[in-house]
């Protein structure tokens, strides 16, 4: 046994007594040993199965409707038994028979809106299994029920984008909202604030009044809560803020650099109104989340797009991601996401700007330069506050 092996290398390495072996051994052979199905019965399930399926196939076309409801309902409370009977005899994948029965309850509901000559483009089977599987995580508390509820929360933002009312995007917003709040491991917070985001963009489909800077809009309102209603969760949320802020300003940079037309509606007053929420921003993350500051600077981004060089927003790109890798150097925080920014502001910047009118190599051996200046201005600064010290 390795365990005895283990044990006993232990015992001669002096980590352990004889008597803390005993112990160690006779407390895991007390361990109820988890039990597996024999082969030949696994082998006999997939048979049955594959014959019952192959029964129902066959005769699916000639099934009223209530039959063939009643069959994959059927199949559903078996899948949810079986995984209620693994997880207490301790064999098989209960969430595995669990997520089965999921995608069950949703074929049933398929085959329902079929009988009855509904709509599949509605987002009424979305809603279904988005709230379902969320339940499934909110119950048993297992990853792979978040990221079912977030395919199916995306896929219901998605199949609404030209149908989804004020109702139906509150409703969306406080269950994402609601998500976000109760969840408590990274990915379902990840997951959450992700739709929440996203149901914030969803606001250009759902007011009556057209806006670009929606992105920016919803970024600075997610902001606010973080720093009120989510305290607690900021270590975990930082990084997809940043993110967000640099895919949004990467964005723009790109759609205005290469179209002149997407911003000609542009609405000055709200351009202006947007530079004083980022100056509010910036004074919020000042005093309570300092890391978040840089998102400030996306509140200029109204006012460079009536620049049609778009020369204001790729200083403004460049600015702040060689501001952030200085910052974080003297801090001694991880740069890794400032330099991913600075490289892909160089190559959004390369396609723009010095596409057929500077060669490839030339650009970015003047990203390269700016690179070595960045590190010889933190080496001076480091080499000045050794002095310092000493």
């Amino acid at each position: 046994m390795a365990l005895k092996e283990k044990l006993s290398l232990w015992q001669r390495e002096g980590f352990i007594d004889q008597s803390t072996a005993e112990k160690i051994l006779a407390f895991e052979q007390r361990q109820e040993k988890p039990n597996r199905l024999p082969l030949l019965l696994i082998i006999g399930l997939v048979f049955f199965s594959l014959a019952v399926f192959s029964f129902i196939a066959a005769n699916w076309q000639v099934m009223p409707a209530a039959i063939k409801i009643g069959l994959i309902l059927l199949l559903m409370w078996l899948f949810y038994g079986f995984g209620h009977l693994s997880d207490r005899k301790n064999f098989g994948w209960p969430h595995v028979f669990r997520l089965i029965g999921l995608a069950m309850f949703g074929a049933a509901m398929i085959v329902a809106v079929q009988a009855f000559h509904l709509s599949l483009s509605s987002s009424l089977i979305g809603w279904a299994l988005y709230l379902a599987a969320m339940a499934h995580y909110f119950y048993w508390r297992h990853l792979a029920y978040a990221a079912v509820a977030f395919i199916f929360g995306l896929q219901v933002l998605l199949s609404s984008v030209l149908t989804m009312g004020w109702m139906e995007w509150l409703v969306y917003a406080a269950v994402s909202l609601g998500w976000l709040y109760f969840s408590k491991d990274k990915l379902p917070i990840a997951f959450s604030w992700l739709l929440l985001f996203g149901s914030g963009l969803m606001l250009f489909a759902v007011a009556d009044y057209e806006s670009r800077l929606w992105p920016i809009w919803t970024l600075f309102v997610l902001v606010g809560l973080l720093a009120f209603v989510f305290p607690e969760k900021r270590k975990i949320l930082q990084p997809l803020y940043l993110l967000a802020g640099g895919a949004v300003s990467l964005g723009y940079l790109a759609v205005r650099g290469s179209s002149l037309s997407v911003f000609k509606d542009l609405n000055l007053w709200e351009s202006v109104l947007l530079l004083f929420a980022g100056i509010a921003i910036l004074a919020l993350c000042y005093f309570r989340i300092r890391p978040l500051i840089w998102l400030a600077a996306l509140g200029a981004i109204g006012l460079s797009l009536y620049d049609s060089s778009a020369i204001g927003l790729a200083v403004l790109a460049e600015a702040v991601a060689l501001g952030y890798l200085v910052v974080n150097h003297r801090q001694n925080q991880p740069l890794s996401l400032g330099f991913v920014y600075f490289i892909l502001v160089q190559v959004v910047l390369y396609f723009i700007f010095a596409w057929q009118r500077l060669d490839m190599s030339l650009f970015f051996l003047v990203g390269a330069l700016l690179l070595f200046a960045l590190s010889g201005i933190v080496w001076w600064f480091n080499r000045k506050k050794a002095r310092a010290a000493s």
